[in-house]
């Protein structure tokens, strides 16, 4: 059996990384040569193409938008979903009615919510606002969020909920001395969860932003394949830019992500 996990995990390495090593080889070729020998090394690597990413366009600026609404979005569905896990630690009526509610988003495609959350974004004056866009992926990403952190609260043991009523701690002192310190690593799981989906989306931003000024890293990545120029390498080079960010969040974070999501597996 060691040789058939040794294939799998082969296997999912070559699809995963080959796409990835090909985009940064294809980042550093021609458009002639790229599309003359698309596999082929490149020639001569070619770092005018990431200078060309960094001086046509302000890409620092695009990384603050980008930033902005990505920890935005991410303290507002963090906090709101570690608010409602809390209070699905409690009996309450139709409790079970409720979860599916909350949870039930998840099975929506985020498409179905365009039309509602453009009219939404508009009604409320923040169309074309940092605001705005992150109050849109707080919204969307929340179920994900609520689902993590309640199964990282459901394998705290009640007891500690009845120790602290027992001493006298009111629900809201039990919340913030005894219960949020505990969450911690299924929160830290729920926000990198929900940074680097409000990092990578692209249909949301395009959708409710519409100036520069307010134009994030994966919008601007579009702008460099126009109907009438197409840089491939140049865009590609930027699409490297933009994942950088998420990779090294990752490779620092990787064993809190996969210890949040394992935490209630086993009671």
């Amino acid at each position: 059996m060691k040789w058939l996990r040794f294939g799998f995990k082969m296997l999912f390495l070559l699809v995963t990384m080959v796409p990835f090593l090909w985009l940064i080889l294809a980042s550093f070729k021609t458009n002639q040569e790229l599309f003359a020998a698309p596999f082929s090394l490149p020639k001569r690597w070619m770092i005018e193409n990431y200078e060309a990413v960094l001086s046509s366009h302000p890409i620092p600026h695009y990384f603050f938008n980008s930033i902005f609404i990505a920890i935005v979005s991410t303290l507002l569905g963090v906090i709101v979903a570690t608010l409602v896990s809390y209070a699905f630690m409690y009996t309450f009526k139709f409790k079970s009615g409720w979860l599916l509610l909350v949870t039930f988003g998840i099975f929506i495609p985020t498409n179905a919510f365009i039309v509602p959350y453009y009219f939404i974004v508009n009604w409320l004056g923040l169309y074309d606002t940092l605001l705005g866009v992150a109050l849109v992926y707080a919204g969307v990403s929340l179920p994900l969020c609520v689902l993590i952190v309640k199964t990282y609260m459901d394998s705290i043991q009640h007891e500690i909920l009845e120790a602290s009523f027992i001493d006298g701690a009111s629900v809201h002192r039990t919340f913030f001395q005894v219960i949020l310190p505990v969450s911690y690593p299924g929160m830290t799981t729920a926000s990198i969860f929900l940074m680097i989906t409000a990092w990578n989306e692209l249909l949301f931003a395009s959708l409710l932003t519409q100036s520069e000024a307010t134009r994030t890293l994966q919008v601007a990545i579009r702008f460099f394949l126009t109907t009438f120029s197409a840089n491939y390498p140049v865009a590609f080079a930027a699409m490297v830019i933009a994942i950088i960010p998420t990779i090294v969040i990752y490779s620092l974070l990787s064993e809190k992500i996969i210890g949040g999501l394992t935490a209630g597996a086993v009671k």
